[in-house]
């Protein structure tokens, strides 16, 4: 048996990764339509069907824009914080009470085995991800704009991380957004830098290796090889950089797979 991870789309367009073994299928964030959501499922080899549940990371449409079409119409249950429930608005209200689970512990379907820790976001709880399958285990960290030792603890070590990437500063310096969301994104609840990045792969990554997302890039404050390359060379002067392997979570579809064993 294997297990497969899959971000279906990254970035502010909409967020939804897919992580399943031939027994249990989850989906992490559902910020595409439904219609997109089933699509991108169907070209990974699986249904919204097949689901045993969606897990929330916090309310911004961008990750919760099809929660309500896909639970109502798959009879989904969907799993996230309190705050999160009552900060979702019309999308998440829509949801049929039976199917509103509350992440307050840890979760299990199967082998897959799901915990969560706090994000510094503007959000009202959001939260980071880690998932063990066995002795494996992946680490989603996306939508915080700053590293804290707890974020650096929980994910230490992982198999493979999905960590956002999601500006260049010069770039937004620079770049078309008004000062006020230049300094909501630079700040402590905004979105890491390439260089807070590569800052917090190089203190969670160990001597094994693994495979890096870089997840959640802005269409307009960044560009996929600047972000490869800034965490490459980061990664590298810290001598952190051997047996890894790096992706960019591509935004309007499906990323290349990665299979665990």
């Amino acid at each position: 048996m294997s297990l497969t991870v899959c971000p279906l789309a990254s970035g502010s367009s909409g967020n939804a990764i897919y992580i399943g073994d031939t027994q249990n299928k989850i989906l992490i964030d559902c910020g595409l339509s439904g219609k997109k959501t089933e699509e991108l499922l169907r070209s990974r080899g699986t249904s919204c069907a097949e689901l045993d549940g969606v897990i929330l990371t916090h309310e911004h449409s961008d990750h919760i824009r099809g929660a309500g079409v896909l639970a109502r119409r798959w009879k989904l249950p969907l799993f996230t914080r309190p705050g999160t429930w009552g900060a979702g608005g019309q999308i998440l209200d829509s949801i049929p009470s039976k199917q509103q689970k509350l992440l307050l512990s840890g979760l299990t379907f199967g082998k897959i085995e799901i915990d969560y820790f706090p994000l510094s976001h503007d959000a009202m709880e959001p939260v980071g991800l880690v998932i063990r399958w066995g002795k494996r285990q992946i680490s989603l960290v996306t939508d915080l704009g700053e590293i804290t030792p707890e974020v650096e603890e929980k994910i230490h070590g992982s198999d493979i991380f999905i960590v956002e990437a999601n500006h260049d500063p010069d770039m937004l310096a620079s770049g078309p957004y008004p000062y006020f969301l230049k300094k909501r994104v630079s700040g402590p609840q905004g979105h890491l830098s390439n260089d807070d990045c590569g800052l917090l792969l190089s203190r969670a990554l160990n001597e094994k290796p693994a495979r890096v997302y870089l997840a959640h890039l802005s269409e307009e404050n960044n560009d996929p090889q600047v972000a490869r390359l800034t965490v490459e060379n980061f990664l590298r002067s810290r001598g952190r950089d051997s047996g890894l392997e790096i992706e960019i979570a591509k935004r309007y579809c499906a990323s290349l797979p990665i299979k665990l064993l």
